[in-house]
């Protein structure tokens, strides 16, 4: 529900004259000064100076008044947004002070594969503009319901008050300290909610993917909760995650798919997205997963299941097999995550070793040297979806040479060329699911769904049942099968 602040009841005016025109124009002011706080926003100036202006200030749409779609349940919003390297305060390539490029040959990998790594890393990271953490809102359960406040923003001015204001120069070193007071929060979040009849029961973390703005993710972060929860209440267990939702700049143009030219810089943003999509995996989402999320874990004794949806997936899969690139990773003591992708926008190609991109197309682009090859080194449980109805992921195979693993092409490699690291299995019901869930955790390999059956297009993810799917995976990892 949008929220609107009150407006005082207009005074019944008298008979025309002279003190109905000062009444009118009293009321004016009034009014006046009340839209001014409905319509509060960012200063323009404070995001033409970070570079965050025009039609990409929607990714801190949030913070401005009127809003829309809050988050429906307890946790945090981080707003990732990207600004030129120079005007935030990082270097050119990548941060060196948290992150170190790839340097470990994987255990059934070649030097080829090595050199691709380096390569795909050095391009993702060295882009002119970099991804920084803006601002980040906390969803509180109270009395009443959920309450949003802001626990940090770069801007001035937001829709909760006044923000932390910072030179542009110091916004990318600010937005990390921002997470670490985030962690530190999640942290006794949890401990008071264990003094309450409704404590925390997991950590759930969120990325959507391509083209979606942030009032797009929390809606369909809202559906996947709703339906997941229903999901465990009509199996009689409490599903209260505390949520972690990432929303990123995911894409170029205005919100009009059915402008030409918007449909045009749409579909010409496809590799950069993917590339962004990538940075945010190697750098703050792998700080999140791999050194925050551990001490979470470790502390508090809570399971992390990480859903991405497309590029979403990418970015959490990214992350997930990306600890050795972090300065200070941290060793997992805690319960081991639970990795779900859902129609996941990255290729079959990252399980394989010493794969090659075949000519003229690794002329244009350099490979990716299969990252996710050693697939069961972190440790947890990974879930990944595909659908013969996901008309979207098959165009990145004319765009790029990808095979995505969302799609039939990925899913003709992952069941036939990689079948020693995948476990398949058609959605039928959670009860086989929980089985296929639990057989692919005893071998140590990845749980491949077909969910044809209930996924009729790549976006179809609102639906009850992909809630069942997803409840089902993590009522297996927390049953233990």
């Amino acid at each position: 529900m949008m929220y609107v602040p009150a407006v005082p009841a207009v005074p019944a005016l008298p008979s025309p004259g002279r003190r109905t025109r000062i009444a009118l124009a009293a009321t004016a002011a009034l009014l006046l000064a009340q839209c001014s706080q409905i319509n509060r926003h960012v200063p323009p100036a404070e995001e033409q100076a970070l570079g965050t202006d025009g039609v990409i200030a929607r990714y801190h749409g949030l913070l401005n008044l009127p809003y829309s779609h809050p988050l429906t349940t307890a946790g945090y919003i981080v707003g990732i947004e990207k600004a030129p390297r120079g005007t935030i305060g990082v270097g050119e390539g990548h941060d060196t002070a948290r992150l170190r490029a790839p340097w470990r040959l994987p255990d059934a990998g070649v030097q080829r594969d090595l050199e691709q790594q380096q390569k795909s890393f050095a391009r993702s990271t060295g882009d002119p503009k970099a991804m920084f953490v803006s601002h980040v809102l906390r969803y509180q359960a109270e009395p009443h319901g959920i309450a949003p406040s802001l626990d940090y923003s770069v801007y001035g001015d937001t829709a909760f008050g006044a923000g932390t204001p910072v030179r542009p120069a110091e916004a990318y070193d600010a937005g990390w300290r921002a997470l670490d007071r985030m962690e530190a929060r999640i942290k006794a979040d949890v401990a008071a909610a264990r003094k309450t009849e409704a404590p925390f029961t997991h950590i759930l973390m969120l990325s959507m993917g391509w083209n979606n703005d942030q009032l797009e993710s929390l809606e369909r972060y809202n559906a996947l909760i709703q339906h997941s929860r229903a999901a465990a209440r009509a199996e009689g267990v409490a599903f209260r995650p505390l949520v972690i939702g990432l929303t990123w700049p995911s894409v170029w143009g205005g919100t009009s798919v059915f402008d030409l030219a918007n449909r045009a810089l749409h579909i010409g943003s496809y590799t950069v997205k993917a590339d962004d999509a990538d940075e945010i995996g190697y750098g703050i989402a792998n700080h999140m997963v791999n050194a925050m999320l551990p001490r979470i874990e470790a502390e508090t004794g809570l399971q992390s299941v990480l859903v991405g949806h497309s590029m979403g997936a990418r970015i959490l899969s990214r992350a997930y097999y990306s600890a050795d690139l972090l300065q200070e990773p941290v060793a997992r003591t805690g319960p081991a995550p639970l990795v779900i992708g859902l129609q996941a926008a990255f290729s079959a190609n990252r399980f394989r070793s010493g794969f090659e991109l075949v000519p003229p197309v690794r002329w244009a682009f350099t490979g990716e040297g299969g990252p996710y090859q050693d697939h069961a080194r972190p440790g947890g449980t990974v879930v990944l979806t595909w659908a013969s109805g996901d008309q979207a992921n098959p165009v990145a195979r004319v765009a790029t040479g990808a095979a995505h693993v969302g799609a039939r092409i990925g899913a003709g490699i992952m069941k036939d060329e990689l079948k020693d690291k995948v476990v398949p299995h058609v959605w039928k019901d959670p009860a086989a699911a929980r089985a296929a869930c639990a057989e692919a955790r005893q071998a140590q390999k990845v749980l491949y769904v077909d969910a044809s059956p209930i996924i009729a297009s790549h976006g179809d993810i609102r639906n009850p049942d992909v809630g069942r799917l997803v409840w089902s995976m993590i009522g297996c990892d927390r049953a233990g099968g």
